[in-house]
């Protein structure tokens, strides 16, 4: 009997231990960041606030990326989407695919960073920026500044510093490629995916 009890005693402290642990156990989503961060600052808890609000910026990123990749049509001007790559590092973002139209083939890729003064992804699209405006055969599309290089790649500057860049092997002057793969860069949704980022 004295066996028994003891055993009880073991198992309502185990479960009371469980519990307790289960009750520092808290499952979230990551969608649930965004409207914490102003309870949280509003409360004083400045420093969860701003992990929530690190957190909301991450849910927002890999949104707008996954909207953008919806940018990427599967037929423009007759040329054919291959497999859609999306890949993220050091802060920049990179969609990329490529197209094809009588046997060539174009690489359309966007490249971006995360908004904020300290990324390091803003400050080398900043650099590429300034590296499309002061180069190449200057060129609008949608009305953004492009310029499309010696080589015959074409990059585009969107409003947020992010680069759309068209490029293909078979092309290797300015003039050919406009001649080559203009229709593509005519006719592809520069201003929607522009929209969206800005």
């Amino acid at each position: 009997m004295q066996i028994s009890v003891t055993s009880r005693l073991c198992g309502i402290v185990l479960l009371g231990m469980i519990g307790s642990a289960h009750a520092q156990l808290e499952v979230t989503s990551s969608k649930d960041d965004c409207s914490q961060v102003e309870p949280l600052r509003k409360a004083g808890n400045l420093g969860e606030a701003r992990n929530k609000a690190v957190a909301c910026i991450d849910q927002l990123n890999q949104e707008l990326q996954a909207s953008t990749v919806k940018s990427f049509p599967t037929d423009v001007a007759g040329w054919k989407r291959g497999t859609i790559e999306q890949n993220q590092a050091l802060g920049v973002n990179n969609v990329s695919s490529t197209y094809v139209k009588n046997n060539h083939t174009v690489t359309v890729s966007l490249t971006g960073g995360n908004k904020g003064a300290g990324s390091v992804g803003g400050l080398l699209t900043g650099i590429a920026k300034f590296g499309v405006k002061s180069t190449g055969k200057q060129i609008k599309v949608a009305g953004l500044p492009g310029s499309v290089q010696a080589d015959g790649s074409v990059m585009v500057t969107l409003e947020d510093g992010s680069l759309l860049g068209f490029t293909c092997p078979d092309f290797r002057t300015a003039d050919d490629a406009l001649t080559g793969f203009g229709d593509l860069i005519n006719a592809f949704p520069v201003a929607d995916i522009n929209k969206r980022l800005k």
